[in-house]
């Protein structure tokens, strides 16, 4: 069965280019990338609640989970990732290093009984799995998950937008507003990138199944998870730092319009879902 070869996910790819490394590095899952903010409301973690987060890379999350009393278990087919997040793990307090698993695993098999966690993440996975590597996976969470349990899901890109609504939209309305703005103005007001640099370099080996969101809402469908498809923007838009940074997000992005249906089907640069297992 095709796959994206896991040697490629090495030490260096998670400490200089996965998306968080810098908040891993100086504060070692202390601090939460944005990313990873956006999701934490909606994880109901309580004492001892078994958490399974694939593609765990270094292990915040699971930290994280571990920190509130959950039971929580961190799977990587990646070598490089579980060495990091087991380096993660030996530096913290041993009350909650032993609620912390990592094990280095493929999600197409996972070796859990049935029904055996209330919350399965999977963050930022999606797009790296082939179709019918998503369908394996999706049977397996399936399995392991307990009727009515929570799937969270953050994936990026939304293929639609990367490929038509940024390079048709948003750069040439963010470009037309920058030089208006900084051709009247001493206080410059930075463009955003340009088309050809959205996706990194590695993105080309890795994202092999970028998604839309008709394509997660089938996948959904078929495996009977209920629950929301919306947009968190965080890959694009501006920090909110000023009233200027509130009407560019809203003029170039449609911002936060955009994180609802119907716009985020083609405006939402990401998707983010909280689904209930309904067997």
């Amino acid at each position: 069965m095709r796959r994206v070869d896991p040697k490629i996910y090495t030490k260096d790819y998670y400490l200089t280019d996965c998306t968080g490394h810098q908040e891993f590095k100086y504060t070692l899952g202390e601090l939460l990338e944005p990313r990873f903010k956006e999701i934490v409301p909606y994880l109901k973690i309580h004492k001892n609640l078994k958490i399974l987060d694939i593609g765990c890379g270094r292990g915040e999350l699971v930290y994280y989970c571990a920190k509130l009393g959950g039971k929580s278990y961190g799977i990587d087919y990646a070598k490089d990732a579980i060495q990091l997040a087991n380096l993660l793990k030996e530096k913290k307090d041993a009350s909650i290093k032993k609620r912390m698993s990592f094990i280095q695993m493929d999600a197409k098999k996972l070796l859990f009984p049935s029904s055996f966690f209330s919350t399965v993440i999977l963050t930022d996975v999606v797009e790296h799995l082939y179709e019918e590597e998503l369908e394996l996976v999706f049977k397996e969470i399936k399995r392991v998950l307990r009727p009515q349990g929570s799937l969270i899901i953050h994936t990026a890109p939304n293929r639609l937008f990367n490929d038509y609504i940024y390079k048709y939209y948003c750069y040439p309305m963010s470009t037309l507003i920058v030089n208006l703005w900084n051709n009247f103005s001493r206080n410059k007001y930075p463009n955003i990138a340009m088309p050809s640099k959205l996706r990194a370099d590695s993105h080309s080996k890795m994202h092999i199944n970028e998604p839309t969101y008709y394509s997660l809402y089938k996948l959904f469908q078929k495996y009977n998870f209920k629950g929301f498809i919306k947009s968190t923007n965080i890959t694009v838009r501006k920090e909110r730092q000023s009233m200027k940074d509130l009407l560019f997000n809203l003029i170039v992005f449609l911002d936060p319009l955009s994180r609802l249906f119907p716009l985020n089907i083609w405006f939402g640069s990401d998707f983010f879902s909280v689904l209930k297992n309904t067997k």
